[in-house]
């Protein structure tokens, strides 16, 4: 599953997962440093924040050349953090908060490796069905009316992006999916358009002066539906094996695509 189904909202999972094993870290370590009377959720607080701070600084360093304006570095809407650097930070935090406030040593600690171990747990096994998941045995027609087979695209790492013409987030993401294709000839970029007439994706794509190898057809939603991919859009990334390596619920920026990628390749033998 990508995404979790709120009402009409569709939210994606692991900032689900990390949201909550954060808040039962803090409650595990509320519950500890009660009986010491001593609180440490402020301490906490600034250990997640600061880890995430550094973390989104390593990446935006790293990716660098993807980001247009000092603006879009700000923009966390693409989730763009480096993991091991959060990670390495929040170590250095906690080691520096538990110096600071020493009498609070175990509550710290209880809280941290609470929701660490939690979170690994919870991504773990999302992590282990996302490793069953494959490329669909579906076929679907392109724009010209003839049909393919998604697994025809076993063999080559494969970019799948599920949009349509309507959602603002698909359109804004189309020339950065239209760039990363233009750069990147070895990686297969497929998108399916959901639920909408093969003139409708025609004139947007032309009005947009956009070209991409391959645009198919999803007439009946049959692909989200495979993922558990509710709302759009919906980027699925495809080792050579076709399995499902990652997955990204929302708009895609040049510096998440480009993570995602490297990635990509580095998860094919």
């Amino acid at each position: 599953m990508i995404a979790i189904n709120i009402g009409p909202l569709a939210l994606p999972v692991p900032p689900l997962l990390l949201l909550f094993s954060v808040v039962v870290g803090l409650i595990v370590a509320s519950l500890v440093a009660k009986k010491q009377q001593s609180p440490v959720t402020d301490q906490l607080l600034t250990v997640l924040l600061v880890s995430l701070l550094f973390g989104r600084i390593v990446f935006v360093l790293r990716f660098i050349q993807s980001y247009g304006s000092f603006w879009q570095m700000l923009d966390i809407r693409d989730r763009g953090f480096d993991f091991s650097a959060s990670i390495l930070a929040a170590m250095i935090m906690l080691m520096l908060q538990i110096k600071r406030y020493p009498k609070q040593r175990k509550a710290l600690l209880s809280g941290a490796l609470s929701a660490v171990a939690l979170f690994a747990v919870l991504i773990t096994v999302v992590t282990a069905g996302r490793q069953q998941a494959q490329l669909p045995d579906i076929a679907l027609s392109q724009l010209d009316g003839t049909s393919i087979n998604l697994q025809q695209s076993k063999g080559r790492l494969t970019v799948v992006n599920l949009w349509a013409t309507w959602c603002p987030p698909c359109r804004r993401e189309m020339p950065v999916l239209a760039k990363a294709e233009q750069n990147n000839p070895d990686i297969n970029f497929v998108l399916i358009n959901q639920r909408e007439p093969a003139d409708t994706v025609t004139q947007f794509l032309t009005q947009m002066s956009l070209q991409f190898s391959q645009v198919l057809l999803d007439t009946t939603g049959q692909v989200p539906q495979q993922f558990g991919a509710f709302g759009l859009p919906v980027t699925l990334y495809f080792d050579q094996q076709g399995q499902l390596v990652d997955s990204h619920m929302g708009e895609v920026s040049d510096a998440s695509l480009a993570a995602a990628i490297n990635k990509l390749r580095s998860s094919s033998p």
